[in-house]
């Protein structure tokens, strides 16, 4: 019988030995969270509020970096080159994700299919068009129409080449067959603040960087760029209903360094699934403009596939290159 005893014990230290050791342990320190966007924009509203509650739930602080540039792909490769232990974390986007890789001339130095492991998608984001209030423009029917009658004399900014809010003006553009004068900044607030000088016309942007400003009268909201429209903005239409067919969403994720142990990934998509579930997070998510998510490692694949296609067409149309 002690023989045997002994023997179980030693299989039982043999199985535990086997099991990869950030998993055993996981999270035994403070987790890095990497955003790819300026402070006070979307993605870093975000971005802290979901590290204050996964820090409660994983009983370690979870820390936000914000390391910005390339449209966020200086965030991502600074998290594919990390190591995969789970202490460092990607505010993984829409962007990264699906439009950077295959933008020409985009000189990146990682694939995010091989460097990059998703985890879930977090939010769906409210995106609209909305104009500085030194403009005239009312509708989405006003803005085509100048358009129509002043070719590429009308202004919009981006939170930089190639970014999301640069595809969604393309996008809007290609179907309404006008002309507009493209404006790059280094993420949303500066080119938010050309707009409230009223030194740039227009934005295609998300509604939680931009909801402050609509509230105080700095900008006018125009149309929602996807369905439903927000009932945070009630009365406030679709592009859609102007432009049938039109239709740009956008997401905020969590990624890992590819390589990172399946049991960590797992705990984390459990964590932010409970997370969005919670009634009091979710409403809070609503409130500023955001969609609670969710779903599994595979949904989030499949989604970057989707997305992935979908802004091929719109970036070869467009003759997009990254600058």
């Amino acid at each position: 019988m002690r023989y045997l005893l002994k023997v179980a014990f030693v299989l039982a230290v043999l199985v535990a030995g086997a099991l990869p050791a950030p998993a055993q342990t996981w999270p035994a320190k403070p987790i890095k969270l990497i955003n790819g966007f300026p402070a006070g924009g979307g993605a870093d509203i975000l971005a802290r509020l979901v590290a204050e509650r996964l820090s409660a739930a994983l009983g370690q602080p979870m820390l936000v970096e914000n390391r910005t540039g390339a449209t966020g792909m200086i965030a991502a490769q600074s998290v594919a080159a990390s190591a995969p232990d789970g202490y460092t974390l990607l505010l993984y986007t829409m962007n990264m994700a699906c439009t950077s890789p295959i933008m020409p001339g985009n000189k990146i130095n990682i694939d995010p299919d091989k460097d990059l492991a998703p985890i879930v998608i977090i939010a769906g984001l409210d995106n609209l068009l909305y104009v500085s209030p030194a403009t005239p423009f009312k509708t989405v029917k006003d803005v085509i129409e100048s358009a129509k009658a002043n070719p590429g004399k009308l202004t919009y900014g981006s939170s930089g080449v190639g970014g999301s809010y640069h595809l969604w003006a393309a996008q809007f553009t290609q179907m309404a067959d006008i002309e507009m004068l493209h404006v790059p900044f280094r993420g949303g607030p500066p080119a938010i603040a050309e707009i409230i000088a009223g030194r740039v016309d227009m934005m295609f942007g998300n509604l939680a960087e931009i909801l402050p400003h609509i509230r105080s009268g700095a900008v006018r909201p125009i149309a929602f760029t996807s369905v439903p429209p927000s009932p945070v903005l009630p009365g406030i239409p679709t592009i859609a209903a102007t432009l049938p067919g039109y239709g740009a969403d956008n997401w905020f994720g969590l990624g890992a360094p590819a390589g990172t142990p399946p049991e960590i990934v797992a705990r984390l998509n459990a964590e932010v699934n409970r997370l969005v579930k919670d009634k009091d997070f979710a409403d809070k998510l609503v409130a500023l403009g955001f969609q609670p998510a969710g779903g599994s490692v595979a949904d989030m694949k499949a989604t970057i596939q989707r997305d992935r296609a979908k802004w091929k067409i719109v970036i070869d149309a467009s003759n997009i290159r990254a600058e």
